[in-house]
């Protein structure tokens, strides 16, 4: 008997001792597993190096020192006086002003009408100034020719001065024109010359002669500005 109770004591204090131990083991891994979740939690909730605001702001201020496309250089002003003529009344000049617009825009520029007197020059280089325009143009016809059926043109206008380019050699309308450029706070012309133009009719003898003095305008003007 005495066997007995020693080996169940034996068994008891075995049995509390194993639970102790269990109950030590678990309070310990506990807080590990714990710990481990808590720390799994922080990193899921840190925000990745690509959406951090620091990478943000730095390309935030990399686009705004980016440099931008080159803007396109702003288009001359010119402005355009309405044409006078001094040949015979036959010859109109309606629609020559818009056509010379026209060509100046076709070539780079941008013409504006100037819708004062064209005999005027103080008013009409006075509402030029005040329409923003860096030039203006004074076109004047002052030679009109023409010729019968076979009959060939040659040019009689020897002034010169824009380098003007004919037409047809052929042609039975020859045009010439005096045409004068200014700035709008300045006395005297920039420059001073003829153009000419000879086609076969009035009408696309006018047309041909506003692209021709747009043409020598446009060529003018880039000389005078390469030499500022």
């Amino acid at each position: 008997m005495k066997w007995g109770f020693a080996g169940v004591f034996l068994l008891l204090s075995l049995f509390s001792f194993t639970a102790v131990a269990d109950n030590k083991s678990s309070d310990i891994a506990a807080p590990v597993g714990v710990k481990i979740m808590l720390v799994g939690a922080q990193q899921a909730q840190q925000p990745t190096a690509a959406s951090s605001p620091s990478n943000e702001s730095e390309k935030s201020s990399g686009a705004q020192t980016a440099k931008p496309a080159e803007a396109k250089k702003r288009a001359v002003r010119i402005g355009v006086i309405q044409v006078a003529s001094t040949v015979e009344s036959s010859f109109s000049t309606e629609g020559l002003q818009q056509e010379l617009v026209n060509d100046l825009n076709f070539l780079g520029a941008q013409g504006v009408i100037i819708s004062t007197d064209s005999h005027d020059r103080e008013a009409a280089l006075e509402q030029a100034k005040q329409q923003g325009c860096e030039y203006v143009v004074f076109t004047t016809i002052n030679g009109f020719k023409t010729a019968s059926v076979g009959q060939k043109l040659g040019s009689v206008f020897n002034r010169g001065g824009l380098g003007g380019v004919g037409g047809s050699g052929q042609g039975r309308v020859e045009l010439n024109a005096e045409v004068k450029v200014f700035q709008p706070d300045g006395a005297t012309p920039l420059f001073d010359g003829d153009v000419n133009f000879r086609q076969n009719d009035a009408d696309a003898t006018a047309r041909g002669l506003m692209k021709t003095e747009a043409r020598n305008v446009m060529l003018q003007i880039k000389k005078l500005q390469s030499t500022k």
